[in-house]
């Protein structure tokens, strides 16, 4: 990794990303002249590059990262403490990771789409009423799920799971800001909590999140082990459980993000007869997962994020 430039303010930071065209950056969120929400934007109306923000866990800072994750940041990364505290080395680890897997994703112009003229799908109803809707994202993720839980109404019918690939520091401030955003209820999970319609829960960072049938209802639980799979929370663990729990009664849905967690649970949904959703190319920020479980044949319709909401409220109803 070389860094190529260094900016004192948002301001310099858009002339220096203009001038030497850099495969990622690095963006505080606490600048003068130009914050880093500011910042973000224009990189992505004007010169699209991908943006890491490195953010502290104070209440605005974490505010203001997730409002620059929707308008187009990829990633969100606790910012590493002095070099004197035991945990810099894994924090300093964690930040240049994250920048490394961002610098290869291919970014787009932000501010320009008009979701208006989007015509909506309206896919069949199921056989069955649906009893779950269970989400996985990564990459582009809180942007997308800002929009998607913002479309759905309180009265929704089901509960809503959601894994999303983030550092665990982040997840209560991810909660909140949906919260904000959506008309559902939006918490952190709890293990055994029973699933409510009208809510939307999110797996913790440090656990997988998976569902159980106890007795005629369903409750969420939670695993510390990480076992054999490459994320934690792994959508697959999510989806394969839903199949298991919910068979047909199921709705599953991956969104935005690098990699390939959550092909195989979603596959493992569709040949349980659940229905299976995925967000398209045009939408997804990064479209390694929705792509991943196209591959596979685990999805059974494509729909942009515009399209997601009034094809969820039809399924449930």
């Amino acid at each position: 990794m070389q860094v190529v430039g260094q900016a004192r303010d948002g301001q310099e930071a858009l002339r220096l990303v203009a001038e030497l065209h850099p495969d990622v950056v690095s963006m505080d969120i606490n600048m003068p002249r130009l914050d880093g929400l500011a910042a973000t934007r224009h990189i992505m109306a004007q010169t699209p590059t991908p943006v890491v923000v490195v953010s502290g866990l104070v209440e605005q800072d974490i505010e203001l990262s997730f409002q620059a994750l929707e308008a187009g940041a990829l990633a969100v990364v606790e910012k590493p403490p002095d070099r004197s505290r035991p945990d810099f080395p894994e924090k300093q680890r964690q930040l240049v990771r994250t920048l490394v897997a961002m610098a290869g994703v291919s970014v787009v112009r932000r501010g320009y789409q008009n979701s208006d003229s989007v015509q909506v799908a309206r896919p069949p109803a199921p056989s069955e009423p649906p009893e779950l809707i269970v989400i996985g994202a990564s990459a582009g993720g809180p942007s997308a799920l800002s929009k998607l839980l913002g479309g759905l109404p309180a009265d929704l019918p089901v509960p809503v799971l959601i894994v999303q690939h983030i550092a665990q520091e982040f997840v209560p401030g991810l909660a909140r800001w949906l919260d904000k955003s959506s008309p559902l209820g939006v918490r952190v999970a709890v293990d055994g909590q029973p699933l409510q319609p009208g809510m939307a829960l999110l797996a913790p960072g440090s656990a997988h999140l998976w569902v159980q049938r106890r007795g005629s209802g369903l409750v969420a639980r939670l695993d510390g082990a990480q076992g054999s799979h490459r994320y934690q929370p792994s959508v697959n663990v999510l989806f394969e459980s839903a199949a298991r729990a919910c068979g047909a009664r199921a709705v599953g849905l991956v969104l935005t993000g690098m990699g390939d967690d959550g092909a195989t649970g979603l596959l493992a949904m569709r040949q349980a007869k659940a229905r299976t959703l995925a967000q398209d190319k045009a939408s997804a920020i990064v479209y390694g997962m929705p792509g991943a479980a196209i591959a596979v044949g685990a999805v059974e319709q494509v729909l942009s994020l515009v399209e997601l909401p009034p094809a969820l409220i039809r399924l449930t109803q």
